[in-house]
């Protein structure tokens, strides 16, 4: 009798019937985006083009958890974004970011938005993990030139002839 379950739920699994049912109870994840908006945008409209963002997330039922407000960066090298028939080149942008929870679906209906939105620069989207995940930024090296100290060398103390006979006779009979 155990057999015949077992040939059940395997023969579920592998029909078409058994994958739709597995599909359709896909567990939410925990997304983070993290975007870039063109130095072009007021800082007057900021807002309202964050509202935006946030209005693709909650239109796919996704749950913000955290966020960070965008604020102007300078880029490490510089970007373009293709704009009308041409190309508009940037050396900063705001950076902001969203973490929330969706279904694996819904994460592609809001990666859609972000790629459609003309006001973002880039933008990334990842799996994440719900707890506090902040780093400390970057770290500063000094790149200012060490002078080297001379040291001087280790001093060493006198022994005698008896003393140093003594202590290569035990290295010898060891």
């Amino acid at each position: 009798m155990a057999e015949d379950t077992t040939k059940k739920s395997s023969t579920l699994a592998t029909s078409p019937a058994g994958m739709e049912e597995r599909a359709g109870e896909q567990e939410n994840r925990i997304y983070e985006v993290g975007y870039l908006m063109l130095p072009t945008v007021p800082e007057g409209d900021l807002p309202r083009e964050v509202t935006t963002l946030k209005d693709a997330i909650d239109r796919e039922k996704a749950l913000i958890i955290s966020e960070e407000f965008p604020k102007q960066k300078t880029l490490a090298y510089t970007m373009q974004k293709r704009s009308g028939d041409g190309y508009e080149k940037c050396i900063n942008g705001y950076f902001g970011w969203m973490k929330f929870e969706a279904s694996p679906k819904n994460a592609l209906r809001i990666e859609q938005e972000f790629k459609q939105n003309k006001l973002i620069l880039r933008y990334l989207l990842i799996k994440t993990v719900r707890e506090h995940t902040l780093t400390a930024g970057r770290l500063r090296v000094d790149r200012r030139e060490r002078k080297n100290v001379p040291q001087s060398p280790p001093v060493s103390v006198p022994v005698s002839e008896a003393e140093l006979d003594k202590s290569i006779e035990k290295l010898i009979a060891e």
